[in-house]
């Protein structure tokens, strides 16, 4: 937190959310029904945020809370998921790019596929 902040905005989720609201990003909710989820319930006392306008960031938290556990949920997860996708595919220097048709030669547990769980068994980790 710079120095001088006030102290009402030194919360990180304070930030977060004035964040989303400086950026004009779409309620939790919109995007939940654009990626053809069903919303969930935002948990908020009435009157907190208008039924259909949880911010971005608090949605997804409540979802994951709702349906994941310990893991995003498919608005949250399909955001992260997307933004990783999205480095990758801008990265001259990345694999996809430098030979997109490069394949992993190492065995895997079905013909013609490695992924990650093969790579961890691979690893000996999994």
């Amino acid at each position: 937190v710079p120095p001088g902040t006030p102290p009402d905005r030194r919360s990180l989720a304070v930030r977060n959310l004035l964040r989303g609201e400086a950026l004009g990003l779409p309620s939790g909710e919109t995007v939940a029904l654009a990626m053809g989820e069903p919303p969930v319930a935002n948990g908020l006392p009435a009157g907190t945020y208008a039924l259909g306008q949880t911010p971005l960031w608090f949605y997804c938290l409540r979802e994951a809370e709702l349906l994941g556990g310990a893991r995003l949920g498919p608005v949250g997860g399909t955001i992260v998921a997307e933004v990783f996708l999205g480095l990758l595919e801008g990265d001259t220097q990345a694999y996809p790019t430098q030979a997109p048709k490069w394949v992993p030669t190492l065995p895997g547990a079905a013909p013609f596929r490695f992924g990650f769980a093969d790579l961890l068994a691979f690893a000996g980790v999994s």
